[in-house]
Order: structure tokens, then sequence, then C-alpha cells
């Protein structure tokens, strides 16, 4: 975390977080950074999608990330994405290339709610410990639910019994229907919290309850 001295810096002012929640798909969006080394470039969109999950280098999953396809490119990564009245709805952070080096028009920013969330902690020296269950999952057959690929060995998951086969139906009272609905249905959660699971084994459903455990800084 950087601490600017508004003075010092030319009596620059700082930009208002907005409400992220607020977004919808078709807001104008304003994408702010320094793509290729081109200092202060302003692009602009609309916003494409919203709740979109996106995987950060360390290989695990962002939530809630919001879509957009004003230009976004090499160097624009840390910059803000703005609305139309000059509020941070998000930061940018990834792009989809196609194999390309440059812009598709599909680039991904984290939302403003995750920077209000983390920020505070930051400055006050705290390290960010995210809740961690501890296991892979895929598409379910039929589309209903999240498929266990696999456990942590001595993971959350696995304490739990969870089993690669098992079908997660829900987890800490919401309705799993997807991979990416695992790890969205603890991510307000925090390490050592108990939380049920749903899952569905050999055609029958059944309830445990896992602990949280702290989410490693790599996907194992």
């Amino acid at each position: 975390v950087l601490k600017v001295d508004p003075n010092a810096a030319g009596g620059v002012k700082p930009l208002t977080l907005t409400d992220s929640d607020d977004v919808q798909v078709g807001d104008q969006a304003v994408a702010i950074g320094h793509p290729f080394g081109l200092d202060r470039t302003a692009t602009a969109g609309i916003v494409s999608g919203i709740g979109r999950e996106i995987q950060a280098p360390n290989g695990f999953q962002i939530d809630e990330a919001i879509q957009t396809d004003a230009p976004i490119n090499p160097g624009n990564s840390g910059g803000p994405l703005l609305d139309a009245r000059g509020r941070v709805i998000g930061v940018n952070s990834q792009i989809a290339t196609g194999g390309n080096r440059g812009n598709v028009g599909i680039g991904f920013a984290v939302p403003s709610n995750t920077v209000k969330e983390i920020v505070p902690k930051l400055q006050k020296g705290a390290s960010i410990e995210r809740p961690y269950l501890g296991v892979t999952t895929s598409a379910a057959p039929g589309g209903d639910g999240a498929r266990v690929q696999g456990t942590e060995p001595a993971g959350p998951a696995a304490n739990a019994g969870l089993q690669p086969g098992d079908v997660i139906k829900e987890v800490d009272g919401k309705e799993v229907n997807e991979p990416g609905d695992v790890a969205g249905s603890i991510e307000r959660r925090s390490p050592g919290d108990r939380v049920q699971v749903v899952i569905e084994r050999l055609g029958l459903e059944r309830t445990v309850s896992a602990t949280l455990g702290t989410r490693p800084e790599r996907i194992p």
C-alpha cells in the first residue's frame, strides 16, 4: 500500500470508490492505465458482464469480477475502471487474449467492494487470510452442482469426509449450481468457521460439517 501526501504530490485528489454491487451491464466504463508504456491512457467502453469468475496468478479464483470491452492491454493492470461519473467501480486486472498479445474486447476488473474490504486491512499491517475448503471440482452431470474431482490431503474437505465423485449441492446455505459457486459461497467466511456442505453420493443426499482452513499462497 502506497501512502501519498496530496499536497506534496501537487494537490492530487483521491478517486471515490463506489458500490460495485450497483454496477449493471451496459453502464459506461473508462479504463485508465499505462498500456505498452503509454502514460495516462484512457479507453472507453461499457460493462459487458458482472459476477464473472477469473483466475488469479496464484491459481485461485477471483469472484464477482467486472467484464468490460473498454480496451485493456499490458500495462493497464492496477489502474482504475471508472463509471460515467468518474468513480472507481473496479481495478483493472486481466484480459482474455484468444492467443493474441493485445486486447480483444474482453477485460476484467476486481470489483471496488473487494478493494474496500482488503485495503483497510493492509493499511493496518494485517495479513489477508482467505477461507479454504481444499477441494477441486468440475461440472456435475446434468449441470446441477459441482462434482468433486479431488480433495487436498488432510484439508477441510477431506477431513469432512468428501470424496471424489461426490456432487456438492449446497455450501453454507447457498445453492451450488456450478463449480465456481463452491468458492463463492465461502468468500465472506473466515478460516476456522464451520460450514454445512450438502452433497449427493450414490443418489442419496447427506450433510457434512467442514471447518474452513486458511488458503495457501498458491494452489498446492
